[in-house]
Protein backbone atom coordinates (compact mmCIF):
# COMPACT_ATOMS: atom_id res chain seq x y z
CA UNK A 1 0.00 0.00 0.00
CA UNK A 2 2.93 2.41 1.03
CA UNK A 3 4.38 1.23 -2.87
CA UNK A 4 0.97 2.07 -4.63
CA UNK A 5 0.59 5.83 -2.41
CA UNK A 6 3.83 6.41 -3.60
CA UNK A 7 2.84 5.60 -7.09
CA UNK A 8 -0.35 8.18 -7.29
CA UNK A 9 1.82 11.04 -6.40
CA UNK A 10 5.04 10.29 -8.61
CA UNK A 11 4.70 12.59 -11.63
CA UNK A 12 7.01 11.22 -14.01
CA UNK A 13 4.88 11.34 -17.70
CA UNK A 14 5.97 7.99 -18.50
CA UNK A 15 5.10 6.40 -15.18
CA UNK A 16 1.57 8.66 -15.43
CA UNK A 17 1.03 7.04 -19.22
CA UNK A 18 1.59 3.66 -18.32
CA UNK A 19 -1.08 4.56 -15.13
CA UNK A 20 -3.66 5.34 -17.56
CA UNK A 21 -2.87 2.65 -20.22
CA UNK A 22 -3.09 -0.06 -17.33
CA UNK A 23 -6.40 1.50 -16.24
CA UNK A 24 -7.77 1.57 -19.14
CA UNK A 25 -6.94 -1.92 -19.86
CA UNK A 26 -8.36 -3.22 -16.78
CA UNK A 27 -11.45 -1.06 -17.38
CA UNK A 28 -11.48 -3.04 -20.94
CA UNK A 29 -11.26 -6.87 -19.15
CA UNK A 30 -14.07 -5.76 -17.32
CA UNK A 31 -16.44 -5.11 -19.36
CA UNK A 32 -15.57 -7.91 -21.57
CA UNK A 33 -16.13 -10.19 -18.19
CA UNK A 34 -19.73 -8.96 -17.72
CA UNK A 35 -20.56 -8.58 -21.32
CA UNK A 36 -19.45 -11.80 -21.95
CA UNK A 37 -20.71 -13.60 -18.45
CA UNK A 38 -16.93 -14.05 -17.15
CA UNK A 39 -17.45 -12.20 -14.31
CA UNK A 40 -19.80 -14.88 -12.74
CA UNK A 41 -16.46 -16.63 -11.96
CA UNK A 42 -15.83 -14.16 -9.11
CA UNK A 43 -18.17 -14.28 -5.75
CA UNK A 44 -20.88 -11.67 -5.96
CA UNK A 45 -20.42 -11.10 -2.59
CA UNK A 46 -16.78 -9.43 -3.57
CA UNK A 47 -18.34 -7.41 -6.57
CA UNK A 48 -21.30 -5.61 -4.00
CA UNK A 49 -20.45 -1.70 -2.96
CA UNK A 50 -23.21 -1.75 -0.16
CA UNK A 51 -25.12 -4.65 1.37
CA UNK A 52 -28.48 -3.61 -1.04
CA UNK A 53 -26.81 -3.22 -4.12
CA UNK A 54 -29.80 -4.22 -6.32
CA UNK A 55 -28.01 -2.95 -9.74
CA UNK A 56 -25.22 -5.19 -9.30
CA UNK A 57 -27.05 -8.11 -7.65
CA UNK A 58 -30.00 -8.33 -10.77
CA UNK A 59 -26.85 -7.29 -13.75
CA UNK A 60 -24.72 -10.74 -11.92
CA UNK A 61 -27.56 -12.63 -11.33
CA UNK A 62 -29.30 -12.16 -14.84
CA UNK A 63 -25.54 -13.40 -16.32
CA UNK A 64 -25.60 -16.21 -14.02
CA UNK A 65 -29.42 -17.14 -14.99
CA UNK A 66 -28.13 -16.83 -18.87
CA UNK A 67 -25.30 -18.97 -18.65
CA UNK A 68 -27.17 -21.76 -16.25
CA UNK A 69 -30.43 -22.12 -17.26
CA UNK A 70 -33.08 -22.92 -14.68
CA UNK A 71 -33.93 -26.89 -14.96
CA UNK A 72 -37.63 -26.02 -13.89
CA UNK A 73 -40.00 -23.43 -15.26
CA UNK A 74 -39.17 -20.43 -13.13
CA UNK A 75 -41.26 -17.15 -12.23
CA UNK A 76 -39.27 -14.01 -12.81
CA UNK A 77 -40.44 -11.19 -10.94
CA UNK A 78 -39.98 -7.47 -11.75
CA UNK A 79 -40.19 -3.94 -10.28
CA UNK A 80 -39.05 -1.42 -7.35
CA UNK A 81 -38.58 -1.56 -4.42
CA UNK A 82 -42.22 -1.53 -3.23
CA UNK A 83 -41.89 -5.08 -5.15
CA UNK A 84 -38.95 -6.50 -3.52
CA UNK A 85 -40.80 -5.65 -0.25
CA UNK A 86 -43.64 -7.45 -1.19
CA UNK A 87 -41.43 -10.59 -0.88
CA UNK A 88 -40.83 -12.63 2.17
CA UNK A 89 -38.20 -15.22 -0.18
CA UNK A 90 -37.90 -16.53 -3.44
CA UNK A 91 -38.00 -19.58 -1.72
CA UNK A 92 -41.08 -19.38 0.57
CA UNK A 93 -42.80 -18.23 -2.68
CA UNK A 94 -41.88 -21.25 -4.47
CA UNK A 95 -43.55 -23.36 -1.71
CA UNK A 96 -46.56 -21.37 -1.35
CA UNK A 97 -47.31 -21.59 -5.03
CA UNK A 98 -46.77 -25.47 -4.83
CA UNK A 99 -48.96 -25.58 -1.62
CA UNK A 100 -51.60 -23.23 -3.41
CA UNK A 101 -51.66 -25.54 -6.62
CA UNK A 102 -49.14 -24.31 -8.62
CA UNK A 103 -46.62 -27.39 -9.36
CA UNK A 104 -43.15 -27.33 -9.06
CA UNK A 105 -41.50 -23.84 -10.12
CA UNK A 106 -39.06 -21.51 -9.27
CA UNK A 107 -38.99 -18.17 -8.22
CA UNK A 108 -36.01 -15.43 -8.86
CA UNK A 109 -36.84 -11.75 -8.01
CA UNK A 110 -34.88 -9.56 -10.30
CA UNK A 111 -36.76 -6.61 -8.55
CA UNK A 112 -34.71 -3.60 -7.43
CA UNK A 113 -35.04 -0.13 -6.06
CA UNK A 114 -36.41 2.67 -8.75
CA UNK A 115 -36.27 -0.23 -11.24
CA UNK A 116 -37.99 1.80 -15.03
CA UNK A 117 -39.74 -0.61 -16.96
CA UNK A 118 -36.56 -0.03 -19.55
CA UNK A 119 -34.80 -1.63 -16.71
CA UNK A 120 -37.04 -4.43 -16.88
CA UNK A 121 -36.85 -4.86 -20.38
CA UNK A 122 -32.87 -4.87 -20.04
CA UNK A 123 -33.44 -7.92 -17.71
CA UNK A 124 -35.82 -9.43 -19.74
CA UNK A 125 -33.60 -8.97 -22.68
CA UNK A 126 -31.03 -11.43 -20.64
CA UNK A 127 -32.81 -13.71 -19.22
CA UNK A 128 -32.78 -17.68 -20.43
CA UNK A 129 -35.07 -18.78 -23.50
CA UNK A 130 -38.91 -19.64 -21.48
CA UNK A 131 -41.18 -21.67 -20.59
CA UNK A 132 -41.42 -19.74 -17.46
CA UNK A 133 -43.71 -16.61 -16.13
CA UNK A 134 -42.47 -12.82 -16.31
CA UNK A 135 -44.40 -11.05 -13.77
CA UNK A 136 -43.94 -7.58 -14.14
CA UNK A 137 -44.39 -5.21 -11.39
CA UNK A 138 -46.80 -1.84 -11.31
CA UNK A 139 -47.29 1.08 -9.98
CA UNK A 140 -47.25 5.25 -10.15
CA UNK A 141 -43.28 5.26 -9.56
CA UNK A 142 -43.03 2.88 -12.84
CA UNK A 143 -44.92 4.91 -15.21
CA UNK A 144 -42.98 8.67 -14.04
CA UNK A 145 -39.34 7.63 -15.30
CA UNK A 146 -38.06 9.90 -18.38
CA UNK A 147 -37.07 8.54 -21.46
CA UNK A 148 -33.82 11.04 -20.77
CA UNK A 149 -33.15 8.94 -17.51
CA UNK A 150 -33.18 5.78 -19.01
CA UNK A 151 -30.76 5.94 -21.91
CA UNK A 152 -27.99 5.86 -19.73
CA UNK A 153 -29.27 2.40 -19.50
CA UNK A 154 -27.86 1.95 -23.28
CA UNK A 155 -24.06 2.35 -21.64
CA UNK A 156 -24.28 0.56 -18.59
CA UNK A 157 -25.77 2.98 -16.16
CA UNK A 158 -27.05 1.74 -13.67
CA UNK A 159 -27.43 -1.91 -15.05
CA UNK A 160 -23.83 -3.74 -16.10
CA UNK A 161 -25.76 -5.36 -19.16
CA UNK A 162 -26.44 -4.85 -22.67
CA UNK A 163 -30.00 -5.26 -24.21
CA UNK A 164 -29.74 -6.03 -28.01
CA UNK A 165 -33.75 -5.00 -27.85
CA UNK A 166 -33.28 -1.52 -26.33
CA UNK A 167 -30.65 -0.52 -28.83
CA UNK A 168 -32.34 -1.53 -31.61
CA UNK A 169 -35.43 0.50 -29.79
CA UNK A 170 -32.73 3.29 -29.25
CA UNK A 171 -33.34 5.83 -32.56
CA UNK A 172 -36.95 6.14 -31.38
CA UNK A 173 -36.75 6.28 -28.00
CA UNK A 174 -33.96 8.25 -27.22
CA UNK A 175 -32.95 10.15 -30.64
CA UNK A 176 -29.55 8.33 -30.22
CA UNK A 177 -27.74 4.85 -31.07
CA UNK A 178 -25.76 2.83 -28.39
CA UNK A 179 -22.30 3.59 -27.68
CA UNK A 180 -19.72 3.05 -29.63
CA UNK A 181 -17.76 2.36 -25.65
CA UNK A 182 -20.62 0.02 -24.99
CA UNK A 183 -20.59 -0.81 -21.27
CA UNK A 184 -17.36 0.96 -20.44
CA UNK A 185 -19.27 4.38 -19.20
CA UNK A 186 -20.79 2.40 -17.16
CA UNK A 187 -18.21 -0.20 -16.16
CA UNK A 188 -15.93 3.49 -15.14
CA UNK A 189 -18.93 4.51 -13.04
CA UNK A 190 -18.98 0.55 -11.00
CA UNK A 191 -15.06 1.00 -10.75
CA UNK A 192 -14.89 4.32 -9.32
CA UNK A 193 -18.23 3.65 -6.69
CA UNK A 194 -16.70 0.66 -6.03
CA UNK A 195 -13.24 2.13 -5.10
CA UNK A 196 -15.03 4.76 -3.20
CA UNK A 197 -17.45 3.56 -0.82
CA UNK A 198 -15.52 0.25 -0.20
CA UNK A 199 -12.38 2.45 0.39
CA UNK A 200 -14.53 5.06 2.69
CA UNK A 201 -17.24 2.35 4.41
CA UNK A 202 -15.25 -0.91 4.07
CA UNK A 203 -15.20 -3.68 4.07
CA UNK A 204 -11.91 -3.18 1.73
CA UNK A 205 -11.92 -4.46 -1.32
CA UNK A 206 -11.95 -8.15 -2.37
CA UNK A 207 -13.94 -8.71 0.74
CA UNK A 208 -17.36 -10.42 0.35
CA UNK A 209 -20.47 -9.17 2.12
CA UNK A 210 -23.69 -10.78 1.34
CA UNK A 211 -26.30 -9.12 -0.77
CA UNK A 212 -29.83 -7.72 1.63
CA UNK A 213 -33.08 -8.28 -0.58
CA UNK A 214 -34.77 -6.19 1.82
CA UNK A 215 -34.42 -2.66 3.09
CA UNK A 216 -36.80 -3.63 6.16
CA UNK A 217 -36.25 -6.43 7.24
CA UNK A 218 -38.04 -8.59 9.63
CA UNK A 219 -38.17 -6.60 12.81
CA UNK A 220 -37.59 -3.18 10.94
CA UNK A 221 -40.10 -0.67 12.27
CA UNK A 222 -41.79 1.96 10.09
CA UNK A 223 -42.20 5.73 10.19
CA UNK A 224 -45.16 7.18 12.72
CA UNK A 225 -48.29 7.50 11.33
CA UNK A 226 -47.88 11.29 10.53
CA UNK A 227 -44.60 11.09 8.83
CA UNK A 228 -46.12 9.31 6.64
CA UNK A 229 -48.57 11.75 5.62
CA UNK A 230 -46.59 14.76 6.20
CA UNK A 231 -45.77 15.32 2.35
CA UNK A 232 -48.32 13.24 0.77
CA UNK A 233 -49.76 16.08 -1.66
CA UNK A 234 -46.67 16.67 -2.88
CA UNK A 235 -45.99 13.25 -3.66
CA UNK A 236 -49.40 13.09 -5.48
CA UNK A 237 -48.75 16.38 -7.56
CA UNK A 238 -45.36 15.34 -8.37
CA UNK A 239 -46.36 11.69 -9.58
CA UNK A 240 -49.22 13.19 -11.24
CA UNK A 241 -47.28 15.96 -13.57
CA UNK A 242 -44.48 13.29 -14.46
CA UNK A 243 -47.10 10.55 -15.51
CA UNK A 244 -48.65 12.98 -17.51
CA UNK A 245 -44.68 13.37 -19.26
CA UNK A 246 -44.05 10.41 -19.30
CA UNK A 247 -46.82 7.76 -18.87
CA UNK A 248 -46.88 7.77 -22.91
CA UNK A 249 -42.95 6.75 -23.09
CA UNK A 250 -43.50 4.11 -20.57
CA UNK A 251 -46.35 2.16 -21.86
CA UNK A 252 -44.26 1.85 -25.09
CA UNK A 253 -41.68 0.07 -23.24
CA UNK A 254 -44.42 -1.83 -20.86
CA UNK A 255 -45.66 -2.99 -24.56
CA UNK A 256 -42.39 -4.12 -25.58
CA UNK A 257 -41.60 -5.66 -22.51
CA UNK A 258 -44.77 -8.05 -23.27
CA UNK A 259 -43.62 -8.53 -26.79
CA UNK A 260 -39.87 -9.59 -25.83
CA UNK A 261 -40.96 -11.83 -23.23
CA UNK A 262 -43.67 -13.63 -25.40
CA UNK A 263 -40.75 -14.07 -28.01
CA UNK A 264 -38.69 -15.66 -25.23
CA UNK A 265 -41.70 -18.24 -24.69
CA UNK A 266 -42.55 -16.89 -21.39
CA UNK A 267 -46.07 -16.14 -20.01
CA UNK A 268 -46.29 -12.85 -18.93
CA UNK A 269 -48.50 -11.07 -15.71
CA UNK A 270 -49.07 -7.57 -14.52
CA UNK A 271 -49.53 -7.13 -10.67
CA UNK A 272 -50.03 -4.37 -8.86
CA UNK A 273 -47.34 -3.18 -5.94
CA UNK A 274 -48.67 -2.60 -2.68
CA UNK A 275 -49.49 1.03 -1.92
CA UNK A 276 -50.31 2.23 1.44
CA UNK A 277 -54.03 3.48 0.64
CA UNK A 278 -54.35 3.96 4.43
CA UNK A 279 -52.06 7.10 4.57
CA UNK A 280 -52.31 8.46 0.93
CA UNK A 281 -55.38 8.47 -1.97
CA UNK A 282 -56.20 5.09 -2.66
CA UNK A 283 -56.38 6.60 -6.48
CA UNK A 284 -52.91 8.20 -6.09
CA UNK A 285 -54.34 11.31 -7.16
CA UNK A 286 -55.79 9.72 -10.15
CA UNK A 287 -52.83 8.25 -11.62
CA UNK A 288 -53.45 4.27 -10.22
CA UNK A 289 -56.62 4.13 -12.00
CA UNK A 290 -55.38 6.04 -15.43
CA UNK A 291 -52.48 3.14 -15.49
CA UNK A 292 -54.66 0.36 -14.83
CA UNK A 293 -56.95 1.13 -17.42
CA UNK A 294 -54.18 1.32 -20.24
CA UNK A 295 -52.64 -1.75 -18.30
CA UNK A 296 -55.69 -3.60 -18.85
CA UNK A 297 -56.40 -2.66 -22.56
CA UNK A 298 -52.94 -3.62 -23.01
CA UNK A 299 -52.82 -6.94 -21.32
CA UNK A 300 -56.45 -7.83 -23.11
CA UNK A 301 -54.74 -6.73 -26.39
CA UNK A 302 -51.66 -9.04 -25.69
CA UNK A 303 -52.99 -12.37 -23.56
CA UNK A 304 -51.17 -10.84 -20.60
CA UNK A 305 -53.04 -12.40 -17.45
CA UNK A 306 -53.05 -8.58 -14.90
CA UNK A 307 -53.54 -9.85 -11.46
CA UNK A 308 -54.91 -7.68 -8.53
CA UNK A 309 -53.43 -9.02 -5.42
CA UNK A 310 -54.64 -6.30 -3.55
CA UNK A 311 -58.35 -7.07 -4.03
CA UNK A 312 -59.52 -8.96 -0.86
CA UNK A 313 -56.47 -8.22 1.11
CA UNK A 314 -56.64 -5.77 3.65
CA UNK A 315 -53.76 -4.34 4.51
CA UNK A 316 -53.17 -1.29 6.77
CA UNK A 317 -51.23 1.61 7.85
CA UNK A 318 -49.14 -0.36 10.03
CA UNK A 319 -48.26 -2.85 7.59
CA UNK A 320 -45.86 -0.36 5.59
CA UNK A 321 -42.82 1.21 6.92
CA UNK A 322 -44.28 4.39 4.60
CA UNK A 323 -45.94 4.80 1.34
CA UNK A 324 -45.03 2.03 -0.35
CA UNK A 325 -42.70 -0.71 1.35
CA UNK A 326 -44.40 -3.33 3.61
CA UNK A 327 -42.79 -4.42 6.47
CA UNK A 328 -42.64 -8.16 7.49
CA UNK A 329 -45.72 -8.92 8.70
CA UNK A 330 -47.13 -7.41 5.51
CA UNK A 331 -45.34 -9.18 3.19
CA UNK A 332 -46.32 -12.27 4.98
CA UNK A 333 -50.28 -11.84 3.93
CA UNK A 334 -49.27 -10.00 0.56
CA UNK A 335 -47.31 -13.20 -0.47
CA UNK A 336 -49.85 -15.78 0.61
CA UNK A 337 -52.47 -13.87 -1.39
CA UNK A 338 -50.28 -13.62 -4.79
CA UNK A 339 -49.20 -17.01 -4.42
CA UNK A 340 -52.91 -18.13 -4.46
CA UNK A 341 -53.47 -15.69 -7.82
CA UNK A 342 -50.41 -16.91 -9.00
CA UNK A 343 -50.88 -20.60 -9.04
CA UNK A 344 -53.35 -20.40 -11.25
CA UNK A 345 -50.62 -19.48 -13.74
CA UNK A 346 -47.84 -21.37 -13.02
CA UNK A 347 -50.31 -24.57 -13.20
CA UNK A 348 -50.78 -24.61 -16.96
CA UNK A 349 -46.86 -24.08 -17.14
CA UNK A 350 -45.49 -26.36 -14.52
CA UNK A 351 -48.00 -29.62 -15.84
CA UNK A 352 -49.25 -30.22 -12.49
CA UNK A 353 -52.31 -30.52 -11.42
CA UNK A 354 -52.84 -29.59 -7.65
CA UNK A 355 -49.72 -29.63 -5.65
CA UNK A 356 -47.43 -32.17 -7.50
Amino acid sequence: MRGFRQGLHNRSPLVLAAGVVLAVAALLVFRYAFERGAITAVPKERLLRIVNDDYVHVSYRATQLKRRPPARPTVYLFGGSGAMEALVSEASLAGALRRAGGGRVGVVSLAAHGQSLAQTLVLVDNLPPGPGVVAVGLTPMRFTQSAAADAGLLSGRPILLSSPRLERLAPALYGETASVGGLLPGVFDYVGAYLRVRGIDGPLWGIGIPYEPHYYPEGAKGARPEAKRRHVPEVLARDRRLYRENGDYNFVVLAEIVKLAKERGYTVVFWDQPLNTDAADAGWGGVVPAYQARAAELAAARGVTYLHVERGLRLRDADFADLYHLLHHGRVKWQARMAHKLARVTRALSGAAGGR
